[in-house]
């Protein structure tokens, strides 16, 4: 396991002191063509200057290889046949190119098998520079966990979760961090030991890996993504506390929601807003009153990703992150269950899947009967038990056959909850418009016009919702 910690200019010097070791210089740069064809197969390569000496690297998505270099220059050769070829078919004959270059004063102590390294320098291309300061954690998950964790909060730093080459990257094609969705869920056979840290881990990553888009880039987006990952969490979390009575499942099931609720009223107002633009604004868009109505909810939106920056620069999540990675690491689970039932624990995870897949399936049928004359509080109900559904069919729909049977499900469940979506949105639109202030006669107008349209907007989605209630009681479920 490798991790990234961001140090702040204070702490330097102090780990420097702590590590007690001597600074060597290192030089890496990576290269690629003018196009980038390297990069766009997900391949990066570079020379590494280490003394008298160099290095020529090659990271794929799933590994790393690195073997002496003859010079400065990159051989695709010296990798080997197989790569030389793969290689010369995506470059072809055009010549390879300095990209950027990291050049770093490297501290590296060992800590009880682990391998701690502190980085301060520079990462630089032809027109721009940015300085590099980072604590790299290196070795056997728990230990490297459980190593970084301690030091993040001795020191007060920050989790740095985008890689050199990735910053480098970004530095040459001035190109914003990308927003990075859900991945698949499970597939294969996996245990039900191994598909605790598959799931969860999966939640973490996304989660971290949209910080730098919030920052840099795409900040709608990225909001959405690090709340949907905290919310899948939350969900994976209570579907394996009912079967692994760890008590930390609840600790991290809290500070989950703590997040994903912070980075909900910054979302909240999104949709809002999107709302009104799309809907009552579009066709009173012209009453003066709408105009005060967008400027209250432009500060209600700064003051939520004021809260969101808030948030994401404290310790909180760092710490978060780190102790469910070292949770993970040493399989905290296996502690809660007495001896005789850890052999369950190598069983495949299907048997776990098909019990819960079930279990909400009924639920979700339970809390839809007589949908029609359900109250506003049943139906926010029943799209919280959807949710669940939902998460657990995505995560768990892989392990199964066939995949249409899977697919047809998802998609009438998927559509049901957009359904629910929408009444949802309209009965927070409501909530959000009361919590505006009202001070003039146009304001006070534009809001009447905002609820009457959202009245009548949910009266319109009844028969919608009815016809995904009854498509979606009609796919059968996969699991059972």
């Amino acid at each position: 396991m490798l991790l990234r910690l961001a140090v702040p200019r204070a702490a330097q010097k102090p780990l420097a002191a702590q590590l007690a070791a001597r600074g060597q210089k290192r030089v890496e740069t990576w290269f690629d063509t003018p196009e980038r064809a390297l990069g766009r197969a997900g391949l990066r390569l570079s020379i590494v200057r280490r003394g008298r000496g160099w290095r020529l690297r090659l990271q794929t998505p799933t590994a790393l290889l690195e073997v002496p270099a003859p010079s400065a220059v990159p051989l695709p050769a010296a990798l080997g046949p197989e790569w030389a070829e793969s290689l010369g078919a995506l470059i072809a004959e055009t010549p390879l190119e300095p990209q950027f270059t990291a050049e770093l004063k490297r501290v590296t102590a060992g800590q009880v098998g682990v391998s701690v390294t502190l980085e301060t320098g520079t990462l630089a291309t032809e027109t721009a520079k940015l300085p590099v300061s980072a604590l790299v954690v290196e070795g056997p998950e728990a230990l490297a966990a459980k190593t970084a964790l301690a030091l993040a909060a001795e020191h007060d730093l920050r989790l740095d979760p985008e890689p050199l080459p990735a910053r480098g990257t970004r530095l040459v094609t001035d190109a914003p961090p990308p927003v990075m969705r859900a991945g698949p869920g499970l597939s294969g056979h996996p245990s039900l030991d191994d598909a605790v840290i598959l799931l969860l881990r999966a939640c973490l990553t996304q989660f971290t890996a949209n910080w730098q888009a919030f920052f840099t880039g795409d900040a709608v987006n990225a909001i959405h993504q690090m709340r949907v990952a905290m919310r899948r969490l939350r969900s994976v979390l209570g579907l394996f506390a009912r079967h692994l009575p760890a008590p930390e499942f609840a600790g991290f099931r809290a500070e989950a929601k703590h997040i994903a609720a912070t980075m909900g009223e910054a979302r909240n107002w999104d949709v809002f807003t999107a709302l009104l633009k799309s809907g009552p604004g579009q066709i009173f868009g012209a009453e003066p009153g709408f105009a005060e109505l967008y400027a209250q909810c432009a500060e209600q939106r700064a003051q939520g990703y004021q809260a969101v920056e808030a948030l994401l620069t404290s310790q909180g999540p760092t710490l978060f992150v780190l102790a469910l990675e070292e949770f993970l690491a040493r399989r905290g689970w296996r502690g809660a269950l007495p001896p005789e039932s850890l052999p369950s624990l190598a069983a495949p995870a299907t048997g776990f899947a098909t019990l819960q897949l079930t279990r909400l399936h009924r639920k979700v049928r339970k809390r839809g009967k007589h949908l029609r004359h359900l109250p506003a509080a049943a139906r926010h109900l029943l799209r919280i038990e959807l949710k669940k559904l939902r998460y657990a069919t995505d995560l768990f729909g892989g392990l199964y056959e066939p995949k249409s049977r899977v697919r047809a499900y998802a998609e009438a469940a998927a559509a049901l909850q957009e359904e629910l979506g929408t009444l949802n949105d309209l009965a927070t639109a409501q909530t959000l418009l009361a919590r505006l202030g009202q001070s003039s006669l146009p304001a006070a107008r534009a809001a009447g016009i905002v609820t009457g349209w959202c009245a009548h907007a949910a009266l319109a989605a009844d028969r919608p919702l009815l016809k995904r209630w009854q498509d979606f009681l009609a796919a059968k479920p996969f699991a059972g």
